[in-house]
């Protein structure tokens, strides 16, 4: 007989989740009073590579983590991503040094200089990058949406509604696949968390601005689903009076990470801003994957790498809950 599953939140970790979980043999329910894709997941840059942080090495199980989301992007299909790379500038000294060190050590990294990476992003500073070829830029909410039909015709089903969990005591299991919907479980209360608000701007296009792939420096230019379209980010505001978007706030901090790498930000007309919630592990990067009660698990932690753990982890829970 079909387990009966419960999983909360229809971003990218609750969708991951729901395809594996039908994968090996689960019913699933998935619950999310925001809609699927409504959350921080589905207004997420897409950017997408194995190499976060100032010194760009490789995360923890960063191969894993991009092979198992490529297979997810695959089976959605290829209008929710663009395989063309990420050009990473160098803005000091230090991380010039840091990103030639990781060019010589990655097969998929490469040197640029000056010149190229200029010709590659007109406007920009006259800086050195470095461009990884596996660099992906997925459209999230594209994505989400696409995910989502694929579970729904293997036989997820979709209520559309905050729940708690003595509402779901029918389910033999229940998932928590939420970031900032954590707080509203007393489960959440007893991990180590951190949160911050992330904001990004929806900008128009300037049209010297090649739609070739998303560039990183400080702060980022990602390409979106609309050739008219740019997102620029992001803010990390530990120091938020408000969770809802604050458009002067985003527009100042951001537009001055830009300026770090583009010589003028006047060309990116400003059309509108999103906010959500970041939660992120106390404790380490690694996300928090596990069983907290009899029937209870908990996938969440990711900070700002979702799509780089979603289909990896996603896999790694649905086993350890149904085989």
């Amino acid at each position: 007989m079909k387990k009966k599953i419960a999983v909360v939140g229809a971003g990218f970790s609750g969708l991951a989740l729901c395809y594996y979980l039908l994968q090996y043999g689960g019913g699933v329910t998935l619950f999310d009073g925001k809609g699927i894709g409504g959350g921080a997941s589905g207004i997420a840059s897409g950017l997408l590579h194995p190499y976060p942080g100032e010194n760009c090495l490789l995360s923890w199980k960063g191969e894993e983590g991009m092979e198992k989301t490529k297979k997810l992007l695959k089976l959605v299909g290829p209008h929710v991503y663009k395989e063309t790379g990420i050009l990473r500038l160098a803005t000091s000294e230090k991380q010039e040094k840091v990103f030639k060190e990781r060019a010589r050590e990655r097969e998929d990294i490469e040197w640029w200089e000056e010149e190229k990476c200029r010709q590659f992003v007109p406007g920009s500073h006259f800086l050195p990058g470095i461009f990884i070829r596996s660099g992906i830029t997925v459209h999230a909410s594209l994505y989400l949406k696409g995910l989502w039909k694929v579970c729904e015709e293997k036989g997820a089903s979709f209520v559309k509604k905050e729940v708690f969990l003595p509402e779901l005591d029918s389910f033999d299991y229940v998932i928590l696949a939420v970031g900032g919907g954590i707080r509203s479980f007393d489960v959440g209360n007893a991990l180590d968390l951190k949160f911050n608000k992330g904001q990004i701007l929806v900008c128009q296009r300037p049209h010297y601005l090649k739609e070739e792939s998303s560039v990183i420096g400080k702060g980022y230019i990602a390409l979106s689903e609309s050739k008219e379209r740019c997102y620029l980010g992001s803010t990390y505001e530990r120091d938020y009076v408000t969770e809802k978007p604050c458009l002067g706030v985003a527009t100042d901090r951001i537009l001055d990470q830009i300026g770090q790498f583009m010589a003028a930000t006047n060309p990116f007309k400003v059309l509108g801003c999103f906010s959500e919630m970041r939660v992120a592990n106390g404790k380490t990067y690694h996300p928090i994957a596990k069983k907290v009660s009899d029937k209870v698990f908990v996938l969440t932690g990711m900070g700002s790498r979702g799509l780089l753990y979603h289909s990896y982890l996603g896999e790694k829970l649905a086993q350890e809950v149904l085989l």
